[in-house]
């Protein structure tokens, strides 16, 4: 399951993953903390080596 840690996102721009994610499951409202729909989510893993604050995992 992919988790974003709120402590590592710096929640103040348009989160770089969304761009990348081939299946379109992470979503966010303006700028707040990026969401993943475990529904959508296949973990690729594309979007947790393509955030450059780390902050989204595989857990």
């Amino acid at each position: 399951m992919i988790k974003i840690d709120a402590r590592r996102c710096p929640q103040n721009h348009r989160c770089p993953a969304i761009r990348v994610c081939p299946f379109d499951a992470i979503t966010q409202k303006g700028n707040g903390l990026p969401e993943v729909d475990p529904e959508k989510c296949t973990l690729c893993l594309t979007c947790t080596s393509y955030c450059p604050m780390g902050a989204i995992k595989d857990e």
